[in-house]
């Protein structure tokens, strides 16, 4: 009896975190500093309203003619300064895990995922970036895992004492598989509002979370429109 109890506590404290996890909201930043990860930026301009803060879309891409995604895995950028960088490796994994997880989640509701490319296949790669100045890779990329097992990973580390500043950026960017050519790039950033309580610090690790999941569903809702035109 004892251990179905505390089995079930244990399920209530899993559920009330993801609750917790989904209802923090994050705001977009007044600006971002790119790293090094697209190479050139120099096709980006402001995004404006509702958009990223950097955006590129190539005028003449038929995104119609695409129905297929070959996606890279998800690498992380941070500075010496910042605490991500701080993490374990097995950490940073589990993040990393959980924005590819979250992305093909959103992306394989309208296109096929593939592991190669050609005709009709898009090439999407995304950094998640931890600080402004942050252009050192670090030596972790993504895995594929279930979404509900990259979800569960990341809940455990979010009870744990993080340390690095509480906002999160991504870099992404879509080719054309077979050609190379820059179909569109985003550059973005994001801030958690701030919670009352110990220090009044930053709740990170829902930030991070969240700010990948709003990433992840406003790439589906910008390749959308896209084709819708």
């Amino acid at each position: 009896m004892e251990v179905t109890t505390r089995k079930m506590v244990l399920l209530c404290m899993g559920i009330l975190l993801a609750c917790m996890l989904a209802a923090c909201a994050t705001h977009q930043a007044r600006d971002v500093t790119p790293t090094t990860f697209l190479g050139d930026y120099s096709m980006l301009t402001e995004g404006g309203e509702g958009r990223a803060l950097l955006v590129y879309i190539d005028p003449q891409a038929d995104f119609k003619s695409y129905h297929a995604i070959m996606m890279e895995p998800v690498r992380l950028y941070a500075s010496g300064t910042h605490g991500m960088e701080k993490l374990t490796p097995e950490d940073r994994q589990i993040i990393l895990n959980y924005a590819d997880a979250a992305i093909r989640e959103q992306l394989g509701k309208d296109y096929k995922l593939v592991t190669a490319s050609g005709p009709g296949v898009m090439r999407l790669r995304v950094a998640i970036t931890e600080a402004e100045d942050a252009n050192v890779t670090l030596d972790t990329i993504s895995t594929i895992v279930p979404i509900g097992l990259a979800l569960s990973g990341l809940t455990a580390v979010g009870t744990g004492e993080w340390g690095f500043t509480g906002s999160a950026g991504v870099e992404a960017e879509m080719l054309d598989s077979v050609s190379g050519k820059r179909l569109f790039a985003a550059v973005d950033r994001r801030t958690g509002a701030k919670v009352t309580g110990k220090g009044d610090k930053f709740d990170d690790w829902r930030t991070v979370k969240n700010a990948i999941d709003y990433w992840a569903v406003k790439l589906r809702e910008r390749l959308a429109e896209k084709r819708a035109k």
